[in-house]
């Protein structure tokens, strides 16, 4: 009887465990896809559970393979090629599958942005979805320590792009793109983000 009250305690304290690191509401089915390793798994929730102060920025640091275009990356997380679609912003299109809507000042942002990258490697932060429904992660990207939506919204590179429920930096972003329109910064200057 005593190692039965043993063995349903122990129970009762491990679920208990599994319950107050993993609750889950923060491991929703959704944004743990099947094909997704236990090692990307678990770079994932250490964003998510901890986002600050960055657990050890050197090993949760990914490279980036190549910029898609002013807001979309291609990095590599544990040797899986990922890509990553920076949250609250939008550049200009530059490869969308409309030709039609792809822009001069999209290769500009784009250009823009692989020169501020190069030689860098990038963390991330995740809001409440990881993926969008194009199958995009989706995230607050970070090199030298600054978050890349900042940057962009502040050359007027980007402009803001409020999307439910991701929207942690919403105020933050709408003051930065006001000083970027304000300024007259890039994209501002020329009238194109007034269009």
């Amino acid at each position: 009887m005593k190692k039965l009250i043993v063995l349903l305690l122990a129970a009762v304290l491990l679920f208990g465990a599994v319950l107050y690191f993993c609750p889950p509401s923060r491991l929703p089915e959704q944004l743990l896809p099947a094909s997704y390793t236990v090692r990307q798994w678990v770079g994932t929730a250490k964003h998510r559970i901890w986002p600050e102060p960055e657990p050890s920025p050197d090993a949760l640091s990914y490279e980036v393979i190549a910029v898609i275009d002013g807001d979309t990356l291609l990095i590599s997380i544990f040797g899986a090629e990922t890509t990553v679609r920076l949250i609250g912003v939008d550049a200009p299109e530059s490869v969308h599958r409309e030709k039609e809507k792809n822009t001069p000042e999209g290769e500009l942002a784009s250009a823009w942005l692989k020169s501020f990258l190069e030689g860098k490697r990038v963390t991330l932060e995740y809001d409440q979805e990881l993926k969008d429904q194009y199958g995009r992660t989706l995230a607050y990207v970070y090199a030298d320590g600054m978050m890349l939506e900042d940057v962009l919204l502040m050359a007027g590179m980007a402009k803001t792009l409020t999307m439910e429920p991701n929207t942690r930096y919403h105020h933050h972003f709408e003051q930065l793109e006001k000083q970027a329109r304000e300024g007259g910064n890039g994209f501002w200057g020329t009238g194109f983000f007034e269009g």
